[in-house]
């Protein structure tokens, strides 16, 4: 692995790279008040045959802080990544992350061959639909406590704690779901996030609102979708909103599981085995 640094208009961000360098080029994008690193276990398992890139979006893991925390400037980092990849990828993006591929599978960027989306919250920025789903709760919480916590320069320790101990949609706690290596990761990356990526609480209108819904994909994209029952942010009627415009757009729905399979414990397997099979697909186009 070589960590790299990337200039995104005098921005710096943070990102490494895994693999042969002839290999397929993949780029994962991590959610809100997670990190690169959240990728590393699946990239452990595909290194081997493609090339893995992580990015840290602005204000998040070793990136820098910046002035703007919108759907298009996450947008333009993503673009950014891709630039420096050089040729086209596909892009695998988890919530937030999730989002931002799926903008630019709409977008016809000859540099974005496929897309992967991990349970986007991709219409919970239209009127009524935020909510509906788990995040508004989840994100106060989660915003209160990152800030009184940077405020005290309070120790990672406050924030595994947290990440561990705090109640799931998915029943019991954060360590039931997820393993230590997955819990420091994502306690590391609250402790570095910028606050400001909270929007002041209003993720929904200030990030996701911006999400073109009605534009056609123009490649080949799959959705994972977490359970609706256990904090999915990609909800049952979402389905159907987007079989109707992108009849091809292809959506496995993982029964049980929360917001971040390729995290969990139970589901982790399963993701990468479709993502593996995924990537398999468009190589035998």
């Amino acid at each position: 692995m070589t960590d790299i640094t990337l200039d995104n208009h005098g921005i710096r961000l943070a990102a490494s790279v895994h693999g042969p360098l002839d290999g397929e080029p993949i780029l994962f994008l991590h959610g809100l008040s997670l990190s690169r690193d959240t990728w590393q276990e699946i990239a452990g398992r595909l290194k081997d045959r493609y090339r893995i890139w992580t990015l840290d979006f602005r204000g998040h893991g070793h990136s820098d802080r910046a002035p703007d925390y919108d759907l298009a400037a996450y947008v333009s980092d993503a673009k950014t990544a891709l630039a420096a990849i050089g040729r086209p990828a596909v892009i695998v993006g988890h919530s937030l992350g999730g989002c931002v591929a799926g903008v630019l599978a709409q977008s016809g960027d000859a540099n974005v061959r496929a897309a992967f989306l991990e349970d986007p919250p991709w219409y919970l920025g239209q009127p009524g639909e935020w909510e509906k789903s788990a995040f508004p709760k989840l994100f106060s919480i989660a915003r209160a406590r990152q800030a009184a916590w940077q405020q005290t320069h309070a120790p990672l320790s406050a924030y595994l704690a947290f990440v561990a101990d705090t109640p799931t949609p998915m029943g019991g706690i954060g360590r039931d779901h997820y393993g230590p290596r997955h819990l420091l990761s994502h306690a590391s990356a609250l402790q570095r996030q910028d606050g400001r990526c909270w929007a002041d609480g209003n993720v929904a209108g200030a990030v996701l609102a911006a999400i073109p819904t009605e534009r056609e994909f123009l490649c080949p994209v799959r959705i994972v979708q977490a359970d609706p029952g256990c904090g999915a942010a990609f909800l049952r009627d979402h389905e159907a909103r987007l079989a109707y415009g992108n009849p091809r757009a292809d959506i496995v729905r993982y029964e049980g599981c929360g917001h971040s399979p390729h995290r969990a414990i139970a589901f982790e397997q399963r993701f990468a085995a479709d993502l593996q099979a995924f990537l398999s697909g468009l190589l035998s186009r």
